[in-house]
């Protein structure tokens, strides 16, 4: 899988972001872990990306929206953030600056990495990542098709 979002990404370019989303941080992204689709609710997958990133980076709201959780979620800190219509990203571990019921501006400093707690499983074993997911009404979608660098799948002709 990981293999074809690469070749497509390679071979068709990069999209654009939809306006009025950007990265939740500043500094150039180095993507680790790309999303993988599960083929149903409950199976295998990767339901969003995760970049390199520091402890203490700071972190901004990736689109205008109202916080709608900022705390710990069983062993890491959180912040989700409620955008129009029913789109939620999130991002972990992160240490909010900001309260729920908040309302935040896309590039605003909402938080931190933090360190999650030791029983944490990182998503990347050999470094510090953060994992930023968006759902729309309670399903994953890829955040590369709102912060751009996702294009739509293409079918070419087989040949032998």
């Amino acid at each position: 899988m990981f293999k074809i979002l690469f070749l497509t990404m390679v071979l068709f370019g990069y999209s654009s972001p939809i306006s009025g989303w950007r990265l939740p941080f500043e500094q150039q992204p180095i993507l680790v872990r790309p999303y993988l689709q599960p083929s149903s609710d409950y199976s295998a997958g990767h339901r969003g990306v995760d970049y390199a990133v520091a402890i203490g980076q700071k972190l901004v709201a990736p689109a205008d929206g109202v916080v709608s959780f900022a705390g710990r979620l069983v062993n890491r800190g959180v912040i989700s953030i409620k955008h129009s219509g029913t789109l939620v990203s999130e991002l972990e571990p992160a240490c909010s600056s900001v309260a729920v019921g908040q309302s935040v501006m896309a590039g605003q400093v909402i938080g931190r990495v933090c360190a999650a707690e030791p029983s944490y499983i990182q998503h990347c074993p050999k470094q510090t990542c953060l994992h930023f997911s968006v759902r729309q009404d309670g399903r994953y979608l890829s955040p590369l098709v709102f912060i751009g660098g996702l294009n739509p799948s293409r079918l070419l002709p087989y040949s032998q």
